[in-house]
């Protein structure tokens, strides 16, 4: 064998070695990556728990205007994060879906809040993040044990 030839061979098999190595390197830190992104947005589900936990309930007769402005502020920051992908939208799905449902209706049912000059609806519809949000719980909740076609 020629000196040429294997000193070849063996810088490509280095080569090969290198890539492989790099890939391998490139595959760890992504998934290293992921995972870290998954704890970061999981970190905020105790705030976000903070702040639905003190949530009161909305008497739509008699509606509490700090209150329902509290409420609204609260969906929309919950509904914003999921958005923004800041927080992990399934735990979110899975720990609030019936509280956002809950406290989205309440504040829809209002006809008239004292000091504002539009009713539930209204201000929902002003926070967005939240009525989109809302509307995708909704469907999800219609959807669910629906008869699968064949």
């Amino acid at each position: 064998m020629d000196v040429n030839l294997i000193t070849a061979v063996s810088a490509a098999a280095g080569a090969v070695l290198s890539g492989v190595a790099t890939t391998i390197a490139i595959i760890v830190a992504y998934k290293v990556h992921q995972n870290q992104k998954l704890l970061s947005q999981r970190q905020l589900l105790l705030p976000l728990w903070d702040y639905m936990a003190t949530l009161s309930k909305i008497d739509s007769n008699t509606p509490v205007t700090p209150d329902v402005i509290k409420v609204v502020n609260t969906l929309e920051l919950v509904a914003l994060c999921c958005e923004g992908g800041m927080i992990d939208e399934k735990v979110i799905r899975r720990t609030f879906k019936d509280q956002f449902i809950v406290h989205y209706d309440d504040v829809k049912r209002c006809r008239s809040i004292p000091g504002l000059s539009v009713d539930g609806e209204g201000l929902l519809k002003q926070n967005r993040a939240a009525t989109e949000f809302y509307n995708s719980l909704e469907s999800e909740r219609l959807s669910q044990d629906r008869v699968q076609r064949a």
